[in-house]
């Protein structure tokens, strides 16, 4: 019996089985591999991609910031240039009123004031008004003093004093002093801006 070479070709061929098992694992294996590192480098370009988005993002989103700061500085830029235009219209207007005001005011005067009533003085201080005159008779003061306080230029009109003069055997006279104010058609001007001036800390001598 030759039991021999029957068992060595049988030893070769379970080696050469083990061997192509093991070719067959480590191929399987370095798929394996291979296939993690494709799926980590899709996974990093993914990642590179998103970052690149966050970082667009991150610019658009900064520049528009910059933008609405830059638009909200305009803005406020443009509203104290505004306040400042509106109170040079309005001193304006005051300044035009007031010029032609004490020509308003003798027009008004001499149409209001009766016959009988003389006015000697006018005069003005801001809006304070006061007015001066004589009349032939108590009544005829009264009438002007009526008439004064219904002009539309004269608010808050009240009669500050009357006395009597000349002679004993002449007519007497009323003499009178009436105290107002000033109506304007403007609205009142808002007040000059306070300008300082200096010499820099930069200019002067240590």
């Amino acid at each position: 019996m030759n039991l021999l070479p029957s068992e060595v070709p049988q030893h070769r061929r379970s080696a050469g089985g083990a061997d192509g098992s093991r070719r067959g694992a480590f191929s399987l294996g370095v798929l394996f591999v291979g296939l993690s590192l494709a799926l980590i480098l899709v996974e990093v370009r993914s990642l590179t991609a998103r970052l690149q988005e966050a970082r667009s993002e991150r610019d658009r989103l900064s520049m528009l910031a910059a933008e609405r700061s830059a638009d909200e500085t305009q803005l406020r830029a443009d509203r104290e240039r505004l306040a400042r235009l509106r109170a040079v219209e309005g001193r304006l207007a005051r300044w035009r009123e007031e010029r032609s005001l004490v020509a308003g005011l003798l027009r008004g005067l001499s149409g209001a004031v009766p016959d009988s009533v003389v006015v000697e003085t006018l005069r003005r201080e801001g809006a304070d008004l006061r007015i001066t005159g004589r009349g032939r008779s108590a009544g005829a003061v009264a009438e002007a003093a009526g008439a004064f306080s219904r002009m539309e230029q004269v608010g808050d009109l009240e009669l500050l004093w009357v006395e009597q003069v000349g002679e004993v055997d002449a007519p007497p006279e009323q003499r009178f002093s009436l105290a107002g104010s000033v109506r304007y058609s403007s609205a009142e001007p808002a007040p000059f801006e306070t300008i300082e001036v200096g010499e820099p800390d930069g200019g002067r001598e240590p």
